[in-house]
Protein backbone atom coordinates (compact mmCIF):
# COMPACT_ATOMS: atom_id res chain seq x y z
CA UNK A 1 0.00 0.00 0.00
CA UNK A 2 2.39 2.69 0.65
CA UNK A 3 4.48 1.99 -2.55
CA UNK A 4 1.30 3.13 -4.15
CA UNK A 5 0.46 6.25 -2.34
CA UNK A 6 3.63 6.58 -3.45
CA UNK A 7 2.98 6.30 -6.91
CA UNK A 8 0.03 7.76 -7.02
CA UNK A 9 0.97 11.33 -6.51
CA UNK A 10 3.72 11.75 -8.82
CA UNK A 11 1.54 10.04 -12.11
CA UNK A 12 -1.59 12.32 -11.11
CA UNK A 13 0.13 15.07 -11.15
CA UNK A 14 2.13 14.47 -13.98
CA UNK A 15 -1.20 14.18 -15.90
CA UNK A 16 -2.61 17.20 -14.36
CA UNK A 17 0.43 19.24 -15.75
CA UNK A 18 -0.23 17.95 -18.74
CA UNK A 19 -3.84 18.98 -18.77
CA UNK A 20 -2.99 22.71 -17.63
CA UNK A 21 -0.22 22.54 -20.28
CA UNK A 22 -2.48 21.93 -22.59
CA UNK A 23 -5.45 24.74 -21.17
CA UNK A 24 -2.34 27.43 -20.92
CA UNK A 25 -1.90 26.52 -24.80
CA UNK A 26 -5.59 27.27 -25.14
CA UNK A 27 -5.40 30.42 -23.29
CA UNK A 28 -2.64 31.64 -25.35
CA UNK A 29 -4.49 31.30 -28.56
CA UNK A 30 -7.51 33.56 -26.89
CA UNK A 31 -4.31 35.75 -26.09
CA UNK A 32 -3.60 35.48 -29.96
CA UNK A 33 -7.18 36.09 -31.22
CA UNK A 34 -8.24 39.03 -28.86
CA UNK A 35 -4.60 40.94 -28.78
CA UNK A 36 -3.00 39.88 -32.30
CA UNK A 37 -5.85 39.66 -34.09
CA UNK A 38 -5.54 35.81 -35.13
CA UNK A 39 -8.30 34.01 -36.84
CA UNK A 40 -8.77 31.55 -34.14
CA UNK A 41 -12.00 29.97 -32.83
CA UNK A 42 -11.03 29.65 -29.21
CA UNK A 43 -12.95 26.45 -27.69
CA UNK A 44 -14.10 27.99 -24.30
CA UNK A 45 -15.80 25.32 -23.01
CA UNK A 46 -12.78 22.74 -23.35
CA UNK A 47 -10.74 25.50 -21.85
CA UNK A 48 -12.47 25.79 -18.87
CA UNK A 49 -12.95 22.13 -18.42
CA UNK A 50 -9.42 21.17 -18.55
CA UNK A 51 -8.10 23.80 -16.82
CA UNK A 52 -10.56 23.68 -14.16
CA UNK A 53 -9.54 19.78 -13.93
CA UNK A 54 -5.65 20.50 -13.89
CA UNK A 55 -6.11 22.54 -10.91
CA UNK A 56 -8.37 19.88 -9.27
CA UNK A 57 -5.65 17.80 -9.55
CA UNK A 58 -3.14 19.40 -8.29
CA UNK A 59 -4.93 20.58 -5.18
CA UNK A 60 -5.50 17.29 -4.60
CA UNK A 61 -1.85 17.11 -4.86
CA UNK A 62 -1.99 18.37 -1.67
CA UNK A 63 -2.44 14.47 -0.79
CA UNK A 64 1.16 14.39 -0.79
CA UNK A 65 0.95 15.68 2.58
CA UNK A 66 -1.09 12.47 3.56
CA UNK A 67 1.20 10.41 1.61
CA UNK A 68 3.96 11.60 3.68
CA UNK A 69 2.89 11.15 7.06
CA UNK A 70 1.11 8.11 6.26
CA UNK A 71 4.51 7.05 5.11
CA UNK A 72 6.96 8.28 7.23
CA UNK A 73 4.91 9.69 10.11
CA UNK A 74 5.71 13.53 9.77
CA UNK A 75 4.88 16.10 6.59
CA UNK A 76 6.44 18.76 5.32
CA UNK A 77 9.78 16.71 4.86
CA UNK A 78 10.39 17.23 1.09
CA UNK A 79 11.64 20.93 1.59
CA UNK A 80 11.12 23.45 -1.26
CA UNK A 81 8.33 20.62 -2.15
CA UNK A 82 6.48 20.70 0.22
CA UNK A 83 6.71 24.91 0.99
CA UNK A 84 5.67 25.12 -3.19
CA UNK A 85 2.33 22.98 -2.87
CA UNK A 86 0.98 25.62 -0.69
CA UNK A 87 1.64 28.07 -3.81
CA UNK A 88 0.75 26.35 -6.02
CA UNK A 89 -2.52 25.50 -3.72
CA UNK A 90 -3.29 29.39 -3.62
CA UNK A 91 -2.43 29.95 -7.12
CA UNK A 92 -4.97 27.13 -8.27
CA UNK A 93 -8.21 29.05 -5.95
CA UNK A 94 -7.21 32.23 -7.58
CA UNK A 95 -7.11 30.97 -11.10
CA UNK A 96 -10.49 28.59 -10.63
CA UNK A 97 -12.01 31.73 -8.88
CA UNK A 98 -11.39 34.35 -11.75
CA UNK A 99 -11.87 31.79 -14.47
CA UNK A 100 -15.30 30.82 -12.60
CA UNK A 101 -16.06 34.97 -13.08
CA UNK A 102 -14.99 34.80 -16.26
CA UNK A 103 -17.13 31.78 -17.59
CA UNK A 104 -20.58 32.77 -15.29
CA UNK A 105 -20.62 36.43 -16.53
CA UNK A 106 -18.93 36.31 -20.48
CA UNK A 107 -17.95 40.00 -21.09
CA UNK A 108 -15.81 41.91 -22.89
CA UNK A 109 -12.95 42.62 -19.85
CA UNK A 110 -9.18 43.64 -19.61
CA UNK A 111 -7.93 43.54 -16.18
CA UNK A 112 -9.91 40.29 -14.81
CA UNK A 113 -8.42 38.09 -17.97
CA UNK A 114 -4.62 39.95 -17.29
CA UNK A 115 -5.21 38.51 -13.68
CA UNK A 116 -5.86 34.96 -14.55
CA UNK A 117 -3.57 34.55 -17.34
CA UNK A 118 -0.61 36.24 -15.21
CA UNK A 119 -1.43 33.82 -12.35
CA UNK A 120 -1.85 30.83 -14.13
CA UNK A 121 1.39 31.36 -15.96
CA UNK A 122 3.25 31.93 -12.78
CA UNK A 123 1.19 28.85 -11.71
CA UNK A 124 2.28 26.58 -14.12
CA UNK A 125 6.05 28.03 -13.67
CA UNK A 126 5.82 26.74 -10.28
CA UNK A 127 4.43 23.41 -11.38
CA UNK A 128 7.06 22.90 -13.54
CA UNK A 129 9.28 23.71 -10.76
CA UNK A 130 7.52 21.30 -7.82
CA UNK A 131 7.75 18.75 -10.77
CA UNK A 132 11.84 19.23 -11.28
CA UNK A 133 12.19 19.17 -7.26
CA UNK A 134 9.56 16.28 -7.12
CA UNK A 135 11.74 14.27 -9.16
CA UNK A 136 14.86 14.49 -7.54
CA UNK A 137 13.59 13.77 -4.17
CA UNK A 138 11.95 10.77 -5.91
CA UNK A 139 15.07 8.69 -5.43
CA UNK A 140 14.77 8.98 -1.07
CA UNK A 141 10.66 8.06 -1.33
CA UNK A 142 10.11 5.14 -4.48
Amino acid sequence: MDQTLLWLHPVMQVFALLLGIFAMWQGMQRVAMNHFKKKIIFQWKSHVRWGSLAMILWIAGAFGFYVTHAVFGETHITGIHAVLAWWIIALCVAGLLTGAVMDKRKKKRFWLPVVHGGLNVLLLVLVLFECYTGYQISGSFL
